[in-house]
């Protein structure tokens, strides 16, 4: 999708919202992660570029470690300002701290944006949600009642096992799907094997207290590795042509979704609150992008590092899905709200511009 589609798609969204309000509040938040999620982090996955993502690494970590947490510190710090207390704002810079997957690939893929650069940013994109929901899990527990700093100390070292447990179950999924599909030459079992795949490896992997999102990551790129290396996937061409057109749908939907969800009462309840968090997330960017100038990369790919940092459907999911009662959940809801539709707006003025400069700023 062009970033001009999308924005169509969201106002269109927040149109019927008016005729219907709060129809979808709750439906976008279940469903962005139990049922568009999980395909939409293994196409992504499937069509990533590995070899580029393994040269790229030390960016690609750089943004989606230190640049999460810098991001939820730089949130905290701004709503702190509006005597918002730390513990609250952090768990506000948490859910707001990873840049959406679903609008980040959606726009790239539109774009001639160049190999290495996409690679970062679509990488980042996917990485860093794994990292901020396992920091969103250790900050709402310490904003739950009586959470001690050695539980919330545990619950991130369990977060981080799980991630990297997510990684393994993934692969070990995708391996054992690849060897089945080895003699195959059905494009619909093909097809239905790596919906299978996606969402097999997500649910496996919470159920077993796994991440979800690097199951599903994991097995995307390890599959489409097996199905180059053994040539499992004899029409891959069929099978590429369905998920293009099932992200097409799903992205649609989100973005629709996302729009008719929007609550203007949640948005204007605090004002100060919510120009805050659009200040810190702003500031935030700048501060992640400056992260890659010791790597050395044209000043231009920075421009796109900070204008594509668009937040959307998971932010606010996690935002919905904060327990009743946690403390300034309705100005979370309606920050994250605000700062997704501010992020894709201004994407939509920005992004293109950007990325034609930073193409002539080819390493």
């Amino acid at each position: 999708m062009s970033v001009w589609r999308i924005v169509a798609v969201v106002a269109a969204g927040i149109a019927y919202g008016f005729i219907a309000p709060g129809q979808f509040a709750y439906a976008l938040g279940h469903a962005t992660l139990y049922v568009f999620l999980p395909p939409l982090l293994f196409e992504a996955a499937w069509n990533l570029n590995l070899r580029a993502a393994v040269r790229q690494w030390p960016a690609i970590a750089t943004l989606a470690g230190p640049g999460v947490l810098l991001t939820a510190l730089v949130v905290a710090g701004a709503l702190a300002v509006v005597r918002v207390p730390f513990a609250t704002a952090l768990l506000a810079g948490a859910i707001l701290s990873a840049t959406d997957p679903i609008a980040v690939v959606a726009i790239f893929r539109r774009l001639k944006v160049p190999r290495t650069l996409s690679t970062i940013v679509e990488c980042e994109s996917l990485f860093n949600d794994a990292v901020a929901v396992v920091l969103y899990r250790g900050v709402l527990l310490a904003v739950a009642a009586g959470a001690s700093a050695k539980a919330v100390g545990l619950v991130t070292l369990l977060s981080i096992g799980g991630s990297l447990g997510g990684v393994a179950l993934g692969a070990l999924i995708a391996f054992v799907a690849a060897r089945a599909l080895r003699s195959v030459r059905v494009a619909e079992v093909q097809i239905a094997a790596t919906v299978v795949c996606a969402y097999g490896s997500y649910f496996a992997a919470e159920t077993l207290h796994l991440s979800g999102i690097f199951a599903a990551i994991s097995c995307g790129i390890a599959l489409r590795h097996f199905e180059r290396r053994w040539i499992t996937l004899n029409l891959a061409e069929d099978v590429n042509r369905f998920w293009d057109l099932a992200a097409l749908v799903a992205n649609v939907l989100v973005f629709f979704m996302l729009g008719a969800a929007l609550r203007v009462a949640d948005v204007l309840r605090n004002p100060a609150f919510v120009i805050a968090t659009l200040a810190g997330v702003a500031l935030a960017r700048f501060a992640v992008a400056g992260l890659l100038l010791p790597g050395g990369y044209p000043r231009a790919w920075l421009d796109v590092v900070r204008v594509a940092a668009m937040r959307g459907a998971l932010s606010i999911a996690l935002a919905i899905s904060l327990p009743e009662g946690t403390p300034y959940r309705s100005e979370i809801v309606g920050a994250s709200f605000a700062v997704a539709i501010a992020t894709i707006v201004s994407g939509a003025f920005t992004v293109p511009a950007v990325v034609a400069k930073a193409a002539r700023a080819r390493q």
